[in-house]
């Protein structure tokens, strides 16, 4: 019987660590964007399959949006259940180097498509990575004339 409860307790223990690390994952990078302090915030989206009635947020079927500003994003973040990213939208076209400075982020890859270019990259502190040609991303920026649009690990609205 103590070796079962031992178990258990190890086992619930490393549940409550892993969710903590997806949980903070998000949260680094809701704090790398306050820190950020690049052009003017036009909202902030967050991506969970929790849904809260707390707050308003837009179903897709796979998961729910959170639109707010970037002030209440770490708020939703803590309160919501299931949280599987985040992305800032900028209202102003931002260089890549000035993104990736300020998330303190390498880029790993670039593709060019017709009104923009997306680059997947990696950042300590944006936590849960994705793998993305093989290469194991968790920070992806979207330049397109007049707004730039940066998520972890990726975008998963509209850019």
């Amino acid at each position: 019987m103590k070796k079962f409860m031992l178990v258990l307790f190890v086992v619930a223990v490393a549940a409550a660590v892993t969710w903590t690390a997806a949980q903070g994952s998000v949260d680094g990078f809701v704090q790398k964007a306050c820190d950020a302090r690049l052009a003017s915030v036009e909202r902030v989206e967050v991506y969970a399959k929790g849904a809260d009635k707390n707050y308003t947020y837009t179903a897709t079927g796979a998961f729910n949006i959170y639109a707010c500003e970037l002030s209440a994003a770490g708020i939703i973040v803590s309160d919501v259940d299931n949280i599987l990213g985040a992305a800032v939208y900028y209202d102003d076209e931002l260089s890549l180097d000035e993104v990736l400075e300020a998330y303190d982020a390498v880029s790993l890859i670039i593709q060019s498509g017709e009104d923009c270019v997306i680059v997947y990259g990696y950042s300590d502190g944006c936590g849960k990575t994705v793998s993305v040609d093989g290469k194991k991303v968790n920070i992806q920026i979207v330049l397109k004339k007049g707004r730039t649009v940066v998520g972890s690990p990726l975008v998963m609205g509209s850019y």
